[in-house]
Protein backbone atom coordinates (compact mmCIF):
# COMPACT_ATOMS: atom_id res chain seq x y z
CA UNK A 1 0.00 0.00 0.00
CA UNK A 2 1.12 3.54 -0.34
CA UNK A 3 1.42 4.44 3.02
CA UNK A 4 3.56 1.32 3.81
CA UNK A 5 5.41 1.75 0.90
CA UNK A 6 6.19 5.37 2.31
CA UNK A 7 6.94 4.34 5.94
CA UNK A 8 9.34 1.80 4.67
CA UNK A 9 11.04 4.30 2.40
CA UNK A 10 11.49 6.47 5.87
CA UNK A 11 12.87 3.74 7.51
CA UNK A 12 15.31 2.89 4.62
CA UNK A 13 16.48 6.75 4.63
CA UNK A 14 16.84 6.80 8.55
CA UNK A 15 18.92 3.69 8.47
CA UNK A 16 21.11 4.88 5.92
CA UNK A 17 21.27 8.64 6.69
CA UNK A 18 21.72 8.28 10.77
CA UNK A 19 24.93 7.31 10.96
CA UNK A 20 25.89 10.03 8.83
CA UNK A 21 23.33 11.99 11.54
CA UNK A 22 25.18 10.62 14.60
CA UNK A 23 28.91 10.98 13.05
CA UNK A 24 28.13 14.88 12.15
CA UNK A 25 26.61 15.12 15.94
CA UNK A 26 29.53 13.67 17.40
CA UNK A 27 32.22 15.71 15.04
CA UNK A 28 30.04 19.08 16.09
CA UNK A 29 30.35 18.36 19.96
CA UNK A 30 33.79 17.51 19.78
CA UNK A 31 34.61 20.47 17.75
CA UNK A 32 33.16 22.67 20.58
CA UNK A 33 34.87 20.20 23.07
CA UNK A 34 37.98 21.44 21.13
CA UNK A 35 37.03 25.05 21.46
CA UNK A 36 36.22 25.60 25.12
CA UNK A 37 38.67 22.80 26.27
CA UNK A 38 41.73 22.83 24.25
CA UNK A 39 42.95 26.93 24.53
CA UNK A 40 42.82 26.43 28.08
CA UNK A 41 45.07 23.48 28.11
CA UNK A 42 47.58 24.87 25.64
CA UNK A 43 47.51 28.31 26.99
CA UNK A 44 49.45 28.20 29.48
CA UNK A 45 52.34 26.24 28.42
CA UNK A 46 52.01 29.06 25.20
CA UNK A 47 52.38 32.10 27.63
CA UNK A 48 55.36 30.23 29.62
CA UNK A 49 57.34 29.92 25.95
CA UNK A 50 56.81 33.58 25.64
CA UNK A 51 58.05 35.18 28.39
CA UNK A 52 60.97 32.95 28.12
CA UNK A 53 61.31 33.68 24.65
CA UNK A 54 60.86 37.17 25.99
CA UNK A 55 63.43 36.98 28.48
CA UNK A 56 66.32 36.10 26.14
CA UNK A 57 65.84 38.86 24.02
CA UNK A 58 67.56 42.11 24.67
CA UNK A 59 65.84 44.77 24.12
CA UNK A 60 66.63 48.25 24.80
CA UNK A 61 63.24 50.58 24.68
CA UNK A 62 59.92 47.70 23.85
CA UNK A 63 56.53 48.64 23.89
CA UNK A 64 54.90 50.41 25.45
CA UNK A 65 58.69 50.98 27.21
CA UNK A 66 60.01 53.79 24.64
CA UNK A 67 61.66 55.28 27.19
CA UNK A 68 62.98 59.10 28.34
CA UNK A 69 62.02 61.29 25.69
CA UNK A 70 64.24 64.35 26.53
CA UNK A 71 61.98 67.73 25.35
CA UNK A 72 63.26 70.88 23.88
CA UNK A 73 63.97 73.89 26.35
CA UNK A 74 63.06 76.98 25.35
CA UNK A 75 65.70 79.08 25.27
CA UNK A 76 65.48 83.09 26.87
CA UNK A 77 64.13 85.18 24.51
CA UNK A 78 66.91 88.42 24.54
CA UNK A 79 67.60 91.26 22.34
CA UNK A 80 71.21 91.26 20.87
CA UNK A 81 72.00 94.44 22.32
CA UNK A 82 71.48 93.67 25.52
CA UNK A 83 75.19 92.59 26.64
CA UNK A 84 76.45 91.21 29.94
CA UNK A 85 76.33 92.76 32.50
CA UNK A 86 77.29 92.47 36.54
CA UNK A 87 74.18 93.07 38.32
CA UNK A 88 72.67 93.07 42.26
CA UNK A 89 72.11 91.97 44.29
CA UNK A 90 68.29 93.72 44.38
CA UNK A 91 66.04 93.45 46.62
CA UNK A 92 62.53 91.59 46.45
CA UNK A 93 60.11 94.08 47.58
CA UNK A 94 56.24 93.58 48.33
CA UNK A 95 55.85 95.90 44.88
CA UNK A 96 58.24 93.74 43.08
CA UNK A 97 57.16 92.78 39.61
CA UNK A 98 60.15 91.06 38.54
CA UNK A 99 63.16 91.09 36.22
CA UNK A 100 63.20 90.25 32.47
CA UNK A 101 65.43 89.66 29.63
CA UNK A 102 69.00 89.96 31.08
CA UNK A 103 72.33 88.67 30.68
CA UNK A 104 74.30 88.33 33.89
CA UNK A 105 78.06 87.69 34.67
CA UNK A 106 80.39 87.14 37.23
CA UNK A 107 78.61 88.10 40.27
CA UNK A 108 77.29 85.70 43.15
CA UNK A 109 73.58 86.86 43.83
CA UNK A 110 70.87 88.28 41.59
CA UNK A 111 67.94 89.04 43.44
CA UNK A 112 66.88 88.32 47.22
CA UNK A 113 64.02 89.03 49.89
CA UNK A 114 60.61 88.42 49.89
CA UNK A 115 57.01 89.03 50.47
CA UNK A 116 56.07 89.95 46.44
CA UNK A 117 53.17 88.15 45.12
CA UNK A 118 53.30 87.03 41.24
CA UNK A 119 56.99 87.68 40.87
CA UNK A 120 58.63 86.93 37.61
CA UNK A 121 61.96 85.68 36.37
CA UNK A 122 61.78 85.22 32.74
CA UNK A 123 63.99 85.16 29.58
CA UNK A 124 67.65 85.47 31.83
CA UNK A 125 70.88 84.56 30.55
CA UNK A 126 73.99 83.63 32.96
CA UNK A 127 77.53 82.77 33.08
CA UNK A 128 80.09 82.44 35.65
CA UNK A 129 77.69 83.52 37.72
CA UNK A 130 76.53 82.32 41.27
CA UNK A 131 72.38 81.88 42.32
CA UNK A 132 70.07 83.63 40.68
CA UNK A 133 66.91 84.34 43.33
CA UNK A 134 66.87 83.67 47.62
CA UNK A 135 63.62 84.51 48.40
CA UNK A 136 60.86 83.52 50.99
CA UNK A 137 56.87 84.16 51.08
CA UNK A 138 56.64 84.19 47.37
CA UNK A 139 53.25 83.40 46.02
CA UNK A 140 52.34 82.65 42.60
CA UNK A 141 56.13 82.77 41.73
CA UNK A 142 57.10 82.35 37.82
CA UNK A 143 60.78 81.50 37.05
CA UNK A 144 60.67 80.52 33.51
CA UNK A 145 63.46 80.76 30.18
CA UNK A 146 66.36 80.84 32.84
CA UNK A 147 69.75 79.75 31.66
CA UNK A 148 72.78 79.25 34.08
CA UNK A 149 76.05 77.85 32.35
CA UNK A 150 79.29 78.15 34.67
CA UNK A 151 77.41 78.51 37.56
CA UNK A 152 79.36 79.39 40.22
CA UNK A 153 78.75 78.87 43.87
CA UNK A 154 79.64 80.55 47.47
CA UNK A 155 79.17 79.38 51.42
CA UNK A 156 75.54 79.83 50.41
CA UNK A 157 75.44 77.34 47.65
CA UNK A 158 74.35 77.98 44.12
CA UNK A 159 72.01 76.55 41.90
CA UNK A 160 69.17 78.90 40.17
CA UNK A 161 66.39 79.75 42.80
CA UNK A 162 66.04 78.59 46.64
CA UNK A 163 62.59 79.85 48.55
CA UNK A 164 61.39 79.03 51.93
CA UNK A 165 58.59 80.42 54.13
CA UNK A 166 56.03 79.59 50.90
CA UNK A 167 55.99 79.57 47.45
CA UNK A 168 52.39 78.61 46.57
CA UNK A 169 51.35 78.16 42.76
CA UNK A 170 54.98 78.46 41.41
CA UNK A 171 56.01 77.39 38.35
CA UNK A 172 59.41 76.76 37.27
CA UNK A 173 59.52 76.01 33.00
CA UNK A 174 62.34 76.00 30.75
CA UNK A 175 65.27 75.99 32.97
CA UNK A 176 68.86 74.87 32.27
CA UNK A 177 72.05 75.15 34.81
CA UNK A 178 75.06 73.82 34.24
CA UNK A 179 77.79 74.35 36.75
CA UNK A 180 81.72 74.14 36.86
CA UNK A 181 82.70 71.31 38.15
CA UNK A 182 86.29 72.23 38.71
CA UNK A 183 84.96 75.29 40.96
CA UNK A 184 82.25 72.90 43.40
CA UNK A 185 80.99 74.53 46.37
CA UNK A 186 83.48 74.82 49.89
CA UNK A 187 82.73 71.81 52.50
CA UNK A 188 80.50 73.29 54.77
CA UNK A 189 78.39 75.24 52.31
CA UNK A 190 74.45 75.38 53.15
CA UNK A 191 72.25 72.55 51.11
CA UNK A 192 72.04 73.40 48.49
CA UNK A 193 70.04 72.42 44.75
CA UNK A 194 69.12 73.78 41.11
CA UNK A 195 65.52 74.15 42.57
CA UNK A 196 65.20 74.01 46.17
CA UNK A 197 62.14 74.70 47.56
CA UNK A 198 62.99 74.83 51.46
CA UNK A 199 62.32 75.25 55.18
CA UNK A 200 60.68 72.90 57.85
CA UNK A 201 58.17 75.35 59.37
CA UNK A 202 54.33 75.82 58.81
CA UNK A 203 54.56 78.17 56.69
CA UNK A 204 57.13 76.31 54.31
CA UNK A 205 54.17 75.38 52.09
CA UNK A 206 52.72 75.29 48.56
CA UNK A 207 51.68 73.59 45.20
CA UNK A 208 54.58 73.86 41.75
CA UNK A 209 54.86 72.69 38.67
CA UNK A 210 58.65 71.87 37.61
CA UNK A 211 59.04 70.87 33.69
CA UNK A 212 61.62 71.22 31.30
CA UNK A 213 64.85 71.68 33.03
CA UNK A 214 68.17 70.23 32.31
CA UNK A 215 70.68 70.39 35.69
CA UNK A 216 74.27 69.04 35.75
CA UNK A 217 77.36 69.60 38.00
CA UNK A 218 75.66 70.24 40.97
CA UNK A 219 78.64 69.75 42.98
CA UNK A 220 79.92 70.35 46.85
CA UNK A 221 83.53 69.20 48.18
CA UNK A 222 83.79 66.29 49.75
CA UNK A 223 85.14 66.21 53.44
CA UNK A 224 83.98 66.43 57.25
CA UNK A 225 80.64 67.69 56.59
CA UNK A 226 78.14 66.24 54.35
CA UNK A 227 77.98 67.34 50.49
CA UNK A 228 74.23 68.19 50.52
CA UNK A 229 73.91 69.30 46.76
CA UNK A 230 70.74 68.14 44.96
CA UNK A 231 69.42 68.24 41.73
CA UNK A 232 65.41 69.53 43.10
CA UNK A 233 64.88 69.38 46.62
CA UNK A 234 61.45 69.93 47.97
CA UNK A 235 60.71 69.80 51.55
CA UNK A 236 57.48 68.24 53.31
CA UNK A 237 54.55 71.10 53.01
CA UNK A 238 55.38 71.34 49.18
CA UNK A 239 53.19 69.18 46.83
CA UNK A 240 53.54 69.52 43.07
CA UNK A 241 54.72 67.52 39.72
CA UNK A 242 58.42 67.48 38.48
CA UNK A 243 58.45 66.49 34.93
CA UNK A 244 60.13 66.30 31.15
CA UNK A 245 63.28 66.60 32.09
CA UNK A 246 66.99 65.40 33.40
CA UNK A 247 69.29 65.71 36.52
CA UNK A 248 73.07 64.42 36.22
CA UNK A 249 76.14 64.88 38.33
CA UNK A 250 74.93 65.65 41.30
CA UNK A 251 77.27 64.90 44.85
CA UNK A 252 73.78 64.31 46.69
CA UNK A 253 70.13 63.56 45.01
CA UNK A 254 69.05 64.09 41.87
CA UNK A 255 65.65 64.23 43.01
CA UNK A 256 65.36 64.74 47.20
CA UNK A 257 61.35 64.89 47.92
CA UNK A 258 59.72 65.06 51.38
CA UNK A 259 56.30 66.04 50.28
CA UNK A 260 53.41 64.68 48.05
CA UNK A 261 55.53 64.77 44.84
CA UNK A 262 54.39 63.34 41.28
CA UNK A 263 57.89 62.66 39.13
CA UNK A 264 57.24 61.73 35.45
CA UNK A 265 59.70 61.39 32.17
CA UNK A 266 63.16 62.08 34.13
CA UNK A 267 66.58 60.86 33.72
CA UNK A 268 68.70 61.00 36.79
CA UNK A 269 72.29 59.75 36.66
CA UNK A 270 75.41 60.57 38.24
CA UNK A 271 74.27 61.65 41.89
CA UNK A 272 74.45 59.64 45.27
CA UNK A 273 70.80 58.26 44.30
CA UNK A 274 68.33 59.08 41.47
CA UNK A 275 65.62 60.00 44.20
CA UNK A 276 65.85 60.30 47.82
CA UNK A 277 62.16 59.38 48.98
CA UNK A 278 60.53 60.76 52.56
CA UNK A 279 57.17 60.26 52.05
CA UNK A 280 54.91 57.89 50.12
CA UNK A 281 55.16 58.65 46.41
CA UNK A 282 53.67 57.45 42.88
CA UNK A 283 55.51 58.21 39.38
CA UNK A 284 55.41 57.72 35.54
CA UNK A 285 58.07 56.72 33.75
CA UNK A 286 61.79 57.01 35.27
CA UNK A 287 64.51 56.52 33.39
CA UNK A 288 67.97 56.50 35.09
CA UNK A 289 71.86 55.69 34.39
CA UNK A 290 74.27 54.64 37.14
CA UNK A 291 73.96 56.71 40.58
CA UNK A 292 76.43 55.79 43.17
CA UNK A 293 74.68 54.21 46.21
CA UNK A 294 71.35 52.97 44.90
CA UNK A 295 68.32 53.96 42.45
CA UNK A 296 66.08 54.68 45.24
CA UNK A 297 66.76 55.61 48.70
CA UNK A 298 63.80 55.12 51.05
CA UNK A 299 63.40 56.26 53.82
CA UNK A 300 61.38 54.71 56.29
CA UNK A 301 60.14 55.69 59.94
CA UNK A 302 60.43 53.77 62.88
CA UNK A 303 56.76 54.08 63.89
CA UNK A 304 55.49 53.02 60.05
CA UNK A 305 56.53 52.38 56.48
CA UNK A 306 57.29 53.73 53.75
CA UNK A 307 55.99 53.12 49.82
CA UNK A 308 56.50 54.06 46.28
CA UNK A 309 55.04 52.96 42.96
CA UNK A 310 56.81 53.33 39.59
CA UNK A 311 54.45 52.67 36.65
CA UNK A 312 57.66 52.50 34.68
CA UNK A 313 61.57 51.89 35.34
CA UNK A 314 64.38 51.94 32.79
CA UNK A 315 67.67 51.12 33.51
CA UNK A 316 70.86 51.15 31.76
CA UNK A 317 73.41 51.66 33.84
CA UNK A 318 75.75 49.43 36.25
CA UNK A 319 73.15 46.31 37.16
CA UNK A 320 75.61 45.52 40.34
CA UNK A 321 74.34 49.10 41.95
CA UNK A 322 71.14 48.35 44.01
CA UNK A 323 68.17 49.04 42.92
CA UNK A 324 66.98 50.28 46.38
CA UNK A 325 68.09 50.98 49.49
CA UNK A 326 66.31 51.32 52.21
CA UNK A 327 67.13 53.15 55.49
CA UNK A 328 65.50 54.37 59.25
CA UNK A 329 62.76 51.97 58.73
CA UNK A 330 60.74 49.69 56.08
CA UNK A 331 60.19 51.36 52.81
CA UNK A 332 58.26 49.23 50.42
CA UNK A 333 58.71 49.68 46.03
CA UNK A 334 56.70 48.49 43.79
CA UNK A 335 57.26 49.12 39.87
CA UNK A 336 54.70 48.42 37.23
CA UNK A 337 57.26 47.75 34.05
CA UNK A 338 61.34 47.17 34.79
CA UNK A 339 63.37 47.29 32.18
CA UNK A 340 67.00 46.27 33.18
CA UNK A 341 69.71 43.73 32.74
CA UNK A 342 69.38 40.44 33.73
CA UNK A 343 71.78 40.59 36.37
CA UNK A 344 70.42 43.79 38.26
CA UNK A 345 70.70 43.73 41.97
CA UNK A 346 67.42 44.82 43.47
CA UNK A 347 68.15 45.58 46.80
CA UNK A 348 70.81 46.52 49.18
CA UNK A 349 72.03 43.66 51.55
CA UNK A 350 72.02 46.64 54.48
CA UNK A 351 68.69 47.71 54.08
CA UNK A 352 66.07 48.24 56.70
CA UNK A 353 64.82 44.53 57.43
CA UNK A 354 61.20 44.02 56.31
CA UNK A 355 61.69 46.66 53.26
CA UNK A 356 60.53 45.12 49.94
CA UNK A 357 61.01 45.47 46.30
CA UNK A 358 58.03 44.05 43.91
CA UNK A 359 58.39 44.06 40.06
CA UNK A 360 54.72 43.55 38.32
CA UNK A 361 56.61 42.65 34.85
CA UNK A 362 59.96 42.62 33.86
CA UNK A 363 61.86 43.08 30.72
CA UNK A 364 65.38 42.19 29.99
CA UNK A 365 67.69 44.73 27.97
Amino acid sequence: MPVARMSNARDARDRATGPMIRRRTTLIVAGFAAAWFLPIRAEAPTVRVAMAEADKTRVKHPRPERGFHMPPIALPSIPKAISYKSMGPWKIRSSSNGWKQLRLENNWLFVRGGGASGLRLTDIEARSHGIIMRGSNLPKLRVERVRVVQGRTSSAGGGIVTVWNGADGAVFRDLTYVGDPKRPAPNGSSPWAGIALAGKDANDTGSFSIERFDFSNLVTEPGDRYPNADGISTERGYSGTIANGRVTNASDACLDIKGDVSVDNVYLSGCREGIKAWSDQKHGLIAMGTNRVAAILGAGTPSRSRSMYIETLILDGNPAKPLLRAEKGIFNLTIGTLVAARDQKLMDENSFKGSSVKILRRVTR
